[in-house]
């Protein structure tokens, strides 16, 4: 069967397809492994191509495709299964997360924590609408909490520890009144703590940061880093019995999975 991501950078993928694979292995389905790296182009000539195969099923990160991938899925005749995200219409099944209810968390924790002005921070591609979405969500809880417009600092490109770095620099010399970051990516996050403490701006007392993703490093760092933890174990592993269920033709669904936001000292209150 083939699987289609949208980035293998830092792994962000990785637990989610050893689980899957782990588990298709039991009932010898072997995944082929596609990367679109964010490029819809890339996603239509990678699907196309799978699907020549006459794969068993699809799995295909996030339910936001260019037309002509949705057009090849929907007319492909074996089940798709999109994961990551369930935000959206949906094809067949769909195994992920909420993502605008993500974002609403993150801008939650720093408003509750005494953030009175916010911004999302990092990498943000036309094609990454998981992150437009939790930016979505971050932006409609502060405006309901009446805290102005959620300001944004983000640029087309990889999500890397220098890019975040660059775009907190410019950020707060732009609007040094800043005092809740909430990054795309906890390796964006991590730029961002550098250049904090390079700039001399205390963290949280003076800037709050919450990530996504709780890399593994997230709980190493000085300070250590709030964010967000993705279930990628159970999300592989329910996207396999998904896979499996709609080959035995059962009927599609849309799974919502839970997610833990983890509080650390980055916004530790105070």
């Amino acid at each position: 069967m083939g699987v289609v991501v949208t980035s293998l950078y830092h792994s962000e993928f990785a637990s989610i397809l050893d689980a899957l694979q782990s588990a298709l292995l039991k009932s010898n389905l072997q995944v082929m492994l596609a990367n679109t790296r964010y490029d819809p182009d890339q996603e239509v000539t990678l699907v196309r191509s799978i699907l020549s195969w006459r794969p068993a099923a699809v799995a295909i990160i996030g339910v936001d495709h260019p037309p002509k991938v949705t057009e090849l899925l929907r007319a492909s005749g074996v089940p798709i299964i999109e994961m990551w995200d369930v935000g959206g219409d949906v094809i067949d099944t769909a195994v992920g997360m909420d993502h605008t209810a993500i974002g609403a968390a993150q801008a939650r924790h720093l408003i509750e924590r005494g953030c009175k002005r916010l911004a999302f921070l990092g990498s943000m591609r036309d094609n990454d609408t998981r992150a437009q979405k939790r930016a979505k969500g971050a932006a409609d809880t502060i405006a309901a909490g009446r805290l102005g417009e959620l300001v944004f600092a983000t640029r087309q490109e990889a999500g890397k520890p220098d890019l975040g770095d660059l775009l907190v620099r410019e950020l707060l010399s732009k609007h040094p009144d800043i005092d809740g970051v909430i990054c795309n990516s906890d390796v964006i996050a991590f730029g961002v703590l550098r250049a904090l403490k390079d700039m001399d701006r205390r963290v949280p007392e003076d800037v709050a940061v919450i990530g996504f993703g709780d890399s593994e490093a997230s709980s190493c760092m000085t300070p250590s880093l709030s964010t967000v933890r993705p279930d990628r174990q159970r999300i592989g592993e329910k996207t396999a019995e998904a896979i499996l269920a709609r080959i035995e033709d059962e009927p599609p669904k849309t799974l919502t999975l839970d997610w833990e936001l983890v509080g650390r000292d980055s916004t530790r209150s105070i």
